[in-house]
């Protein structure tokens, strides 16, 4: 009988079609790997019509580094992160160090950057003060620019759109609590609905939001309604990631269970029928890490951002046509940023 019915939203995928959220509850609600592994070959059957048989392959490193504006300071110092990450990431904590980074980059053959950095309690990324620099890298370089903004306003959004940013990457969490048990903070469903909507009506090119699988303590609960928070706007693309057990942190011995990874895959693939869904960079480690790819792939994602040679001879094997790009997840593919057989990921 489900596979009666996955093949029925299928079809109305194929229709351009969502899903609705009682169907995308249900199916998220699938125990059984059986199941899910079929309702996986649903999905990639609808992204093989509607995106193609191929996958792109993302990587970073010196092409699309990401640099944060506050160093290794956050406010937040969120449970799943304690600024791990933001330690490894290049520190350009002022405006001039920023466009003197960026111009580097560009001379060096970087085809973007990545602006981030950690937050401040009320969950912004501090990007005011650094508005004119990122004119600066618009108007001196040909870098592509992308800004993780946290929560904006639309007065915000408007200020990023003028200095020619060209999209704009936002972790969407459809849950009050796990924000506050996560993050410290409680955050609205309504607050990350406005702050996309700011982005989209700012005109921003590029709109990407993220959904982190198991961030509440590695169990399934606010992804749905980030889902549908993401679906009242017309998003580039949709971005899943997992969560990541680091060292150190509050959540180092925490894993998800790769097959919540594959049905957040395939749920958004139902729910955006002709929106690329991108498995992004931070998804758990070691053989968790290749079976999320894995899973992934059958479950029909259309990018990986930093993948495994594992997940390239899992997409060769099942007959998929495999492109490399110089990007970070958030940035649709494009031929001049495609990587040549001479240059290495």
């Amino acid at each position: 009988m489900l596979t009666n019915k996955f093949t029925e939203l299928r079809e109305k995928g194929f229709e351009n079609k969502a899903i609705s959220i009682h169907e995308a509850k249900e199916l998220l609600e699938l125990k059984d790997a059986t199941q899910i592994l079929s309702l996986s070959a649903t999905t990639r059957a609808l992204s093989d019509k509607q995106m193609g048989r191929k996958i792109n392959f993302y990587y970073t490193s010196r092409y699309f580094p990401a640099l944060s504006v506050t160093g290794s300071e956050c406010a937040l110092r969120c449970k799943h992160c304690q600024t791990k990450l933001l330690q490894n990431l290049t520190a350009a904590p002022s405006p001039t160090k920023l466009v003197e980074i960026c111009e580097k980059l560009a001379k060096k053959g970087a085809k973007g950057v990545l602006i981030t950095g950690g937050c401040l309690p009320s969950g912004k990324v501090p990007l005011g003060n650094f508005l004119d620099a990122i004119s600066s890298v618009k108007k001196k370089t040909n870098l592509i620019v992308i800004a993780h903004t946290g929560i904006v306003d639309f007065q915000e959004a408007e200020k990023l759109a003028s200095t020619g940013l060209d999209g704009a990457a936002v972790d969407v969490v459809g849950s009050p609590e796990t924000t506050k048990a996560v993050y410290g903070i409680e955050i609205k469903p309504k607050t990350y609905t406005r702050t996309l909507k700011a982005l989209e009506k700012a005109k921003i090119p590029i709109i990407s939001p993220h959904v982190c699988v198991g961030l509440n303590f590695g169990n399934l609960k606010h992804e749905l309604t980030s889902l549908e928070i993401i679906s009242g706007i017309k998003p580039t693309t949709v971005v899943i990631t997992a969560l990541m057990p680091l060292r150190g942190t509050p959540l180092e011995k925490v894993t998800v269970n790769p097959y919540d990874v594959a049905k957040v895959v395939s749920v958004s693939r139902l729910m955006f029928p002709n929106v690329p869904i991108t498995l992004g960079c931070a998804r758990s480690k070691g053989a968790d890490r290749a079976l999320i790819e894995k899973l992934a792939i059958q479950a029909g994602v259309t990018s990986i951002a930093t993948p495994s040679d594992f997940a390239l001879k899992q997409s060769e094997s099942i007959g998929l046509t495999t492109e490399s790009y110089a990007v970070c997840c958030a940035v649709p593919p494009a031929s001049y940023l495609r990587l040549t057989s001479t240059e290495e990921p």
